[in-house]
């Protein structure tokens, strides 16, 4: 137990750190949203009086600006067990359980750990 203690020190240590660099960088992240919004907004009522560009090259920071359109592009998706559940018994009503099972059959032991993990949790 007591190898533990320098490294568990370190450890709450390093997570204390990474959850104040995480409030910080979600403060940051709702910023882009509001900001996401007026651009929205900006955008929209300028296109009403004339196009604007899809692309806008930054030169000083080496970026490019690109405006994706509603209609025109697909976000990135997931879907969850109970959706795909859903959706094999609305397709497949007569063998939506049994491909379901079977999917989760193999999807499993894809999921089981190889390694440790750790978490902090508070006290109950």
């Amino acid at each position: 137990m007591d190898s533990l203690r320098p490294v568990l020190a370190d450890y709450l240590d390093v997570n204390r750190k990474l959850s104040e660099v995480n409030l910080r960088a979600n403060d940051l992240r709702d910023q882009r949203r509001s900001l996401e919004l007026d651009l929205t907004a900006a955008y929209a009522e300028a296109q009403r009086r004339e196009p604007l560009p899809d692309k806008i090259e930054l030169k000083t920071s080496q970026l490019v600006f690109q405006v994706k359109k509603p209609g025109e592009w697909k976000k990135g998706w997931t879907l969850s067990k109970k959706q795909l559940h859903d959706y094999l018994l609305e397709i497949l009503p007569e063998h939506g359980e049994d491909v379901m099972r079977e999917i989760v059959r193999r999807h499993e032991p894809k999921l089981t750990a190889t390694d440790y993990s750790f978490e902090l949790k508070p006290l109950e």
